[in-house]
Protein backbone atom coordinates (compact mmCIF):
# COMPACT_ATOMS: atom_id res chain seq x y z
CA UNK A 1 0.00 0.00 0.00
CA UNK A 2 3.16 2.58 0.73
CA UNK A 3 4.02 1.64 -3.06
CA UNK A 4 0.93 2.75 -4.03
CA UNK A 5 0.63 6.15 -2.20
CA UNK A 6 4.46 6.59 -3.41
CA UNK A 7 3.17 6.28 -6.98
CA UNK A 8 0.30 8.90 -6.67
CA UNK A 9 3.08 11.16 -5.56
CA UNK A 10 5.61 10.79 -8.44
CA UNK A 11 2.53 10.87 -10.50
CA UNK A 12 1.03 14.16 -8.57
CA UNK A 13 4.35 15.83 -8.79
CA UNK A 14 5.21 15.23 -12.78
CA UNK A 15 1.56 16.48 -13.16
CA UNK A 16 2.54 19.39 -10.98
CA UNK A 17 5.44 20.31 -12.94
CA UNK A 18 4.07 19.64 -16.11
CA UNK A 19 1.25 22.44 -14.80
CA UNK A 20 3.64 24.73 -13.99
CA UNK A 21 5.39 25.09 -16.90
CA UNK A 22 2.41 24.84 -19.37
CA UNK A 23 1.23 28.03 -17.30
CA UNK A 24 4.66 29.61 -17.62
CA UNK A 25 4.42 29.17 -21.43
CA UNK A 26 0.89 30.48 -21.48
CA UNK A 27 2.25 33.63 -19.52
CA UNK A 28 4.68 35.01 -22.20
CA UNK A 29 7.52 33.23 -19.46
CA UNK A 30 10.93 32.61 -21.40
CA UNK A 31 13.67 30.05 -20.64
CA UNK A 32 16.53 32.09 -19.59
CA UNK A 33 19.08 32.79 -22.47
CA UNK A 34 22.28 30.69 -22.19
CA UNK A 35 25.57 32.56 -23.43
CA UNK A 36 27.95 30.90 -25.09
CA UNK A 37 31.03 30.80 -23.11
CA UNK A 38 33.33 30.42 -25.93
CA UNK A 39 32.16 33.89 -27.68
CA UNK A 40 31.65 35.83 -24.36
CA UNK A 41 33.49 35.85 -21.43
CA UNK A 42 32.03 36.54 -17.88
CA UNK A 43 34.34 39.47 -17.56
CA UNK A 44 32.42 40.92 -20.59
CA UNK A 45 29.56 40.22 -19.30
CA UNK A 46 30.14 41.86 -16.05
CA UNK A 47 31.42 44.95 -17.77
CA UNK A 48 27.91 45.25 -19.57
CA UNK A 49 26.48 44.96 -16.24
CA UNK A 50 28.65 47.25 -14.52
CA UNK A 51 26.73 49.83 -12.09
CA UNK A 52 28.82 52.86 -11.39
CA UNK A 53 28.80 54.47 -7.54
CA UNK A 54 27.60 57.97 -8.65
CA UNK A 55 28.68 58.87 -5.25
CA UNK A 56 32.44 58.88 -6.04
CA UNK A 57 33.49 62.18 -7.20
CA UNK A 58 33.30 62.46 -11.25
CA UNK A 59 36.91 61.48 -12.30
CA UNK A 60 36.79 58.39 -10.15
CA UNK A 61 33.38 57.45 -12.10
CA UNK A 62 35.13 57.54 -15.00
CA UNK A 63 37.98 55.58 -14.35
CA UNK A 64 35.82 52.46 -12.78
CA UNK A 65 34.14 52.41 -16.34
CA UNK A 66 35.08 49.15 -17.73
CA UNK A 67 33.58 49.74 -21.32
CA UNK A 68 31.84 51.69 -23.96
CA UNK A 69 28.39 50.18 -23.32
CA UNK A 70 28.47 51.61 -19.27
CA UNK A 71 30.47 54.86 -20.50
CA UNK A 72 27.57 55.83 -23.35
CA UNK A 73 24.87 55.07 -20.61
CA UNK A 74 26.96 57.64 -18.11
CA UNK A 75 26.71 60.11 -21.23
CA UNK A 76 30.11 60.12 -21.52
CA UNK A 77 32.37 59.30 -24.70
CA UNK A 78 34.35 55.79 -25.08
CA UNK A 79 38.14 57.43 -26.90
CA UNK A 80 41.66 56.61 -26.77
CA UNK A 81 43.71 58.88 -24.35
CA UNK A 82 47.20 59.52 -23.56
CA UNK A 83 50.12 58.26 -24.91
CA UNK A 84 49.44 54.75 -24.56
CA UNK A 85 46.56 55.52 -26.49
CA UNK A 86 44.54 53.29 -23.75
CA UNK A 87 40.42 53.24 -24.08
CA UNK A 88 38.79 55.08 -21.52
CA UNK A 89 35.57 57.27 -20.65
CA UNK A 90 35.66 60.81 -20.50
CA UNK A 91 32.40 62.08 -18.85
CA UNK A 92 31.41 65.48 -19.15
CA UNK A 93 31.92 67.53 -16.32
CA UNK A 94 28.13 70.03 -15.24
CA UNK A 95 30.43 72.87 -14.03
CA UNK A 96 32.70 73.33 -17.54
CA UNK A 97 33.98 77.07 -17.86
CA UNK A 98 33.08 77.59 -14.34
CA UNK A 99 35.44 80.76 -13.21
CA UNK A 100 36.89 79.24 -9.91
CA UNK A 101 40.19 79.68 -7.28
CA UNK A 102 40.66 75.84 -6.46
CA UNK A 103 39.87 72.70 -8.00
CA UNK A 104 38.11 71.46 -4.55
CA UNK A 105 35.24 74.48 -6.33
CA UNK A 106 35.10 72.10 -9.48
CA UNK A 107 34.10 68.26 -10.51
CA UNK A 108 37.26 68.03 -12.41
CA UNK A 109 39.98 70.09 -11.78
CA UNK A 110 40.58 74.15 -11.83
CA UNK A 111 43.20 75.12 -14.66
CA UNK A 112 43.96 78.36 -15.94
CA UNK A 113 42.37 79.49 -18.63
CA UNK A 114 46.19 79.26 -21.21
CA UNK A 115 48.83 77.78 -19.84
CA UNK A 116 50.61 81.68 -19.88
CA UNK A 117 50.50 82.33 -16.63
CA UNK A 118 53.79 81.74 -14.31
CA UNK A 119 53.90 79.44 -11.31
CA UNK A 120 53.04 81.86 -8.22
CA UNK A 121 50.67 84.40 -9.70
CA UNK A 122 47.52 85.09 -8.10
CA UNK A 123 44.85 84.08 -10.63
CA UNK A 124 41.39 82.71 -10.84
CA UNK A 125 41.37 79.26 -13.64
CA UNK A 126 38.17 77.58 -15.06
CA UNK A 127 36.89 74.51 -14.49
CA UNK A 128 38.06 71.52 -16.75
CA UNK A 129 35.09 70.48 -19.20
CA UNK A 130 35.62 66.70 -18.79
CA UNK A 131 37.38 64.01 -16.93
CA UNK A 132 40.68 63.88 -19.98
CA UNK A 133 43.53 64.54 -17.31
CA UNK A 134 46.40 64.20 -20.38
CA UNK A 135 48.25 66.76 -21.43
CA UNK A 136 49.67 69.69 -19.99
CA UNK A 137 48.11 72.13 -18.07
CA UNK A 138 48.88 74.56 -14.84
CA UNK A 139 46.37 73.77 -12.09
CA UNK A 140 45.13 76.55 -9.93
CA UNK A 141 45.19 76.11 -6.25
CA UNK A 142 44.01 78.34 -3.75
CA UNK A 143 43.70 81.26 -6.15
CA UNK A 144 47.69 80.71 -6.98
CA UNK A 145 48.77 79.43 -10.15
CA UNK A 146 50.89 75.70 -9.79
CA UNK A 147 53.70 74.87 -12.04
CA UNK A 148 52.55 73.22 -15.45
CA UNK A 149 52.07 69.79 -14.94
CA UNK A 150 51.94 67.18 -18.23
CA UNK A 151 50.33 63.95 -17.53
CA UNK A 152 51.08 61.32 -20.42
Amino acid sequence: MKQTSSRAHKRFGIWLVAGVCATLSACGAQPPELIDSSIVSVEEVEKLEQVVDTSLPLVQQAYSIESENVCDKQGGKWKKVGRQQAYACVLPANDAGNTCKDSSECEVACVTANNQLDAGQKASGVCLENTDLFGCRAYVSKGVVEHTLCVD
